[in-house]
């Protein structure tokens, strides 16, 4: 169900201009991190997130490019 409702947020994207989508993945929980590059999404960065309460989160930055500089669409 994720995968699908992640591939529908990508066509809603590339169908609506939007040539990349990004997101922040904990690194605690690689399963997630699997699903997002099983998809195409890639890491290009890592982050540490300070909450409120004082915790500390790590996070990793994922990115996925829908579309080419010339518009034409990657998402089947």
């Amino acid at each position: 169900m994720a995968k699908e409702l992640l591939r529908s947020l990508e066509r809603y994207a590339a169908n609506n201009g939007i040539p990349t989508l990004s997101c922040r993945v904990r690194l605690s929980v690689p399963r997630n991190i699997q699903l997002y590059q099983s998809l195409g999404y890639e890491i290009y960065d890592e982050e540490v997130i300070h909450k409120p309460n004082g915790i500390q989160v790590k996070i990793v930055l994922m990115k996925k490019i829908l579309s080419t500089s010339a518009g034409i669409s990657m998402i089947n």
